[in-house]
């Protein structure tokens, strides 16, 4: 089983990871190029900006996704260096289980928000809106898969270390 929650993780690294950077890419390129058309032809792409935040909301989606599964995100330092060594892995998996229920939220949320507002244009892009808004459903799905993963790699790595020793 760990085995295979770790061929997960590294998937969801890579997969996160790519296509964060794909945004930052993609974002870089619009909003060079709106810069290049309003200096050298006076105007630019009229859907550029929109679309440029669009991306930078999905690119932080799978970003935050990312930081979690390397565990290089925003942590409570001082409440760990406090626990004794024993109960360290316990603290995580019970933060794993927080992000589980913020990632549902999340995903409640924007089931919501689709649902009373997902049935607009966009009058920079012409494009329905819930392509834009659907970002923070698959980010809530992503970091309670995410959660999930973590949790389960912290308990198999437990019962993995109690049966080697």
């Amino acid at each position: 089983m760990s085995h295979l929650l770790a061929r997960l993780h590294r998937g969801l690294i890579l997969f996160n990871g790519s296509l964060a950077g794909l945004a930052m890419v993609l974002i870089f390129l619009l909003v060079a190029g709106n810069a290049f058309a309003r200096y050298t032809y006076g105007g630019s792409i009229t859907w550029g900006e929109d679309t440029a935040i669009y991306l930078m909301i999905y690119g932080l989606m799978f970003g935050m996704s990312w930081a979690y599964l390397q565990d290089k995100h925003i942590g409570f330092d001082l409440i760990r260096r406090l626990l004794p060594p024993r109960w360290v892995r316990w603290q995580a998996v019970a933060v794993d289980l927080v992000v589980l229920v913020v990632g549902i939220g999340l995903m409640w949320s924007a089931v919501e928000f689709l649902a009373s507002r997902g049935g607009r244009t966009s009058s920079s892009t012409g494009m329905p809106m819930w392509l834009f808004q659907a970002s923070m459903l698959i980010g809530g799905g992503l970091l309670s898969l995410s959660a999930l993963v973590m949790a389960g790699l912290r308990l198999s790595n437990q019962q993995d270390e109690e049966t080697s020793a």
